[in-house]
C-alpha cells in the first residue's frame, strides 16, 4: 500500500509537472504594407480540444467580438495533414484529436499598417486553448529584419524577435508595435522605459517634451506608490497631428495611447491616468477582474474606483508634485462637475450601478464609460468627496491615500482581488464609523453628489458666473498646407475686412504660422491669450502675394462657467484641511 501510494503520487507529480511546463507557441507574421497578420498557434493535445478568441479586451468593457474578423482558419497535425474542426459559436472552434497529438492552427486577423509601422493588441489576435490559459506562451514575431519591435513581454534568445509570457493573460495583455518605430528611452530607479512612437505624426512629437512628461509621471507615481511593480514599461503612442488630446487603454506593463503630437496638458493627464492603472485595475482590482472570463463581460461595482478614482489620482498627483498649478487643478475639477451633471442618469443610477451594469449599456454590448453615467467623472468626484470626508472626520490625520495603500497591500504580489465591499471597509477604517453611511450615500445611492457640501468643508465654494471673452469676429482653422490659419465666417465689424482665401499669419505681431496642425493650434492659442473685448487688434493677413494689416475692435462673447473660490468666512480649521487636501510635495 505504501509503495503503491508513493509510486502513484510520483506519477501524478510527473503528470502535473508535464502540464505545468507545457508551452503554447505563437508566431505572428507581418509584412510591409500588409493589412492582415498571419498567425500560427502550436500546441500538444492528447485528445479533442476547443480554442476560443476573447469576446472582449480587459480595460475596454465592450463585447467587440473580434473572432468575426478571423479568416482562413486551418488546422493540421505535426506532419502537416489536415485535422477536422468546426465552429461551435461566435468565438469557439472544436478540433478533433490529432494523430500525433501535435496541433497547428493557422489563421489571419486584420492589421492596420500606416506610415511604415503598426500596432496590434492581444485579445483580437491570439486564440487560447480552453482550460489551458494558465500554460506558458512563447511568441515569435516574423517581420522584416530592419523592423523594430516594442512590447512589454520578456525577451528570450538573441534574435530580438522571440518573447515569453507565463500565461495567456499576460500574453494577451501585452500589445506589440512593429515597423519603423521612433524609439525614445529613459530610466527611473534603474528600470527601462521605452517610448514607441508610430503613425503619421511620430516625427513631429517633441522628444524632450514627451520624455519629460512620461518620466515625470513615472517618477511621481512610483514615488507615491513606494515602488515599481514592473521590470520594464512601454508607452505605445499612436500619433496624430494635433496640439492636445489623447485616449488610452491600460496594460500590465504598458499602455496604448492615441497621442496628440503637441503633447498638450490633456495628453499629459491621459498619460498619468494610464500609468496609474499599473496599480488600479492591473494589480489593485476587484475579484471579477482576473483571472478573466473572456466570454462574458465582468460584473463589478468597483469601476468608479478603478477608473474614476484612478483619474482623480492622475490629476491630484500632477498637482501635488508640481506639474500643474492650483487653478489648473480646479479647472479639471470643474470640468468633471460639468460633465457629470450634464447626464440626467446621475439622478437614477449610483456610481456602483454605473459600474456593475456597464455590460447593460448599448443594448447589452457594453461600453467603456458606464451605464447611463460615466464612471470616470462620477468616480473622480466621488473620490474627491471621500477624500475630503476622511480628512474631515479624522481631523486631518488620514485621507484617501490610506485607502489606496491598504488596497495595494491586499492585492500586491499577485494576491486575489478585493471583495466588492472592501473599499467601504477601508474608508470606515481610516475615517471612522460615519464614513459607512456617507459611503452608501455617495457610492451606493443615486442622486446629486455632495460636491458643494464637501468643498465647504475645506473652505471652498463652486460659483457660477458669466465671463466675457474677446471675439476675433472671424473663425480660424489650421491649414497645414498653407502653414497659416485659414479664415471663414467673418462677422460684425470684421465682415467687410476679410476676403475669401485670407490667411492669418499674425495677431498683434504674434506669429500664427507653423508647418504642422499642432504648431498652428498652439500659435493661435498663444496669439489670442490676453486679448480683451473692445480693444483694437491688428491682424496680419496674407492675401495672395501681399500681406495686409487689418485693424478693428474686438467683439465680446459671453461664456457661462463655474469656478472654485474661497468660501466667505472660511474658518481656520477649514483652511487647514484645505492645505492638507491640496498639499504639495
Amino acid at each position: 500500500m505504501i509503495v503503491r501510494s508513493r509510486f502513484t503520487t510520483a506519477l501524478a507529480l510527473a503528470a502535473l509537472a508535464a502540464v505545468t511546463h507545457a508551452e503554447i507557441r505563437y508566431s505572428v507574421t507581418a509584412t510591409e504594407g500588409g493589412d492582415r497578420l498571419q498567425v500560427e498557434m502550436r500546441f500538444d493535445a492528447k485528445g479533442p480540444v476547443k480554442i476560443q478568441m476573447p469576446n472582449w479586451a480587459p480595460g475596454a468593457y465592450v463585447l467587440s467580438m473580434p473572432a468575426k474578423n478571423v479568416q482562413g482558419l486551418a488546422v493540421t497535425d505535426g506532419a502537416g495533414k489536415s485535422v477536422d474542426f468546426k465552429q461551435e459559436n461566435d468565438n469557439t472552434w472544436s478540433i478533433d484529436q490529432a494523430p500525433d497529438r501535435k496541433v497547428t492552427v493557422r489563421y489571419s486577423v486584420p492589421f492596420r499598417f500606416s506610415a511604415g509601422s503598426g500596432n496590434y493588441s492581444g485579445p483580437p489576435t491570439y486564440f487560447y486553448v480552453v482550460d489551458r490559459k494558465a500554460e506558458s506562451c512563447r511568441l515569435d514575431l516574423r517581420v522584416p529584419g530592419s523592423w523594430k519591435i516594442a512590447t512589454g513581454l520578456d525577451p528570450v534568445g538573441s534574435s530580438g524577435h522571440e518573447f515569453v509570457a507565463p500565461d495567456y493573460d499576460v500574453l494577451a495583455d501585452s500589445p506589440v508595435t512593429l515597423g519603423d518605430i521612433r524609439e525614445l528611452r529613459y530610466e527611473v530607479k534603474g528600470r527601462d522605459h521605452l517610448i514607441a512612437l508610430y503613425g503619421a505624426a511620430k516625427d513631429e512629437v517633441d522628444a524632450d517634451a514627451i520624455i519629460k512628461a512620461c518620466k515625470f509621471v513615472s517618477t511621481m507615481q512610483t514615488d507615491f506608490m513606494k515602488g515599481i511593480p514592473y521590470k520594464r514599461y512601454v508607452w505605445h503612442f499612436s500619433t496624430t497631428d494635433r496640439y492636445d488630446g489623447a485616449g488610452g487603454l491600460e496594460h500590465l506593463n504598458s499602455t496604448q495611447i492615441g497621442l496628440a503630437s503637441g503633447v498638450g496638458p490633456r495628453a499629459v493627464g491621459v498619460c498619468s491616468h494610464e500609468f496609474f492603472h499599473l496599480w488600479n485595475v492591473k494589480r489593485i482590482r476587484s475579484k471579477p477582474l482576473g483571472p478573466f472570463d473572456y466570454n462574458v463581460l465582468p460584473k463589478t461595482g468597483a469601476l468608479w474606483w478603478l477608473e474614476g478614482v484612478t483619474d482623480y489620482y492622475a490629476h491630484t498627483l500632477l498637482h501635488r508634485y508640481g506639474w500643474t498649478n492650483q487653478n489648473e487643478y480646479f479647472e479639471t475639477l470643474v470640468g468633471n462637475v460639468r460633465g457629470q451633471r450634464s447626464k440626467p442618469g446621475r439622478l437614477e443610477v449610483s456610481p456602483y450601478q454605473a459600474s456593475y451594469r456597464v455590460g447593460d449599456a448599448a443594448n447589452g454590448r457594453g461600453n467603456s464609460t458606464g451605464f447611463q453615467v460615466s464612471y470616470y467623472d462620477t468616480g473622480w468626484l466621488a473620490g474627491m468627496c471621500l477624500d475630503i470626508e476622511i480628512l474631515a472626520e479624522s481631523k486631518g490625520k488620514r485621507n484617501l491615500d490610506d485607502v489606496e495603500y491598504a488596497l495595494w497591500n491586499l492585492c500586491k504580489d499577485s494576491k486575489p482581488g478585493f471583495e466588492e465591499d472592501e473599499i467601504r471597509k477601508q474608508c470606515v477604517r481610516f475615517g471612522g464609523d460615519k464614513l459607512g453611511p456617507f459611503y452608501d450615500r455617495v457610492i451606493m445611492k443615486a442622486g446629486e453628489l455632495p460636491i458643494e457640501e464637501q468643498l465647504a468643508k475645506v473652505g471652498l465654494q463652486l460659483v457660477s458666473r458669466t465671463r466675457q471673452d474677446a471675439d476675433l469676429l472671424v473663425n480660424l482653422g489650421p491649414s497645414r498646407e498653407d502653414k497659416a490659419l485659414n479664415t471663414r465666417g467673418a462677422r460684425g465689424d470684421a465682415e467687410a475686412l476679410y476676403k475669401a482665401g485670407d490667411l492669418v499669419v499674425a495677431i498683434n505681431g504674434r506669429p500664427t504660422t507653423g508647418d504642422t496642425v499642432a504648431k498652428l493650434q498652439k500659435a493661435q492659442m498663444d496669439a489670442m491669450e490676453g486679448l480683451k473685448p473692445g480693444e483694437t487688434v491688428t491682424v496680419s493677413v496674407k492675401r495672395g502675394s501681399e500681406t495686409v494689416e487689418l485693424k478693428y475692435k474686438l467683439g465680446s462673447k459671453d461664456v457661462e462657467e463655474q469656478v472654485i473660490q474661497e468660501l466667505e468666512g472660511a474658518t481656520a480649521e477649514q483652511k487647514r484641511l484645505r492645505g492638507l487636501w491640496l498639499k504639495r510635495k
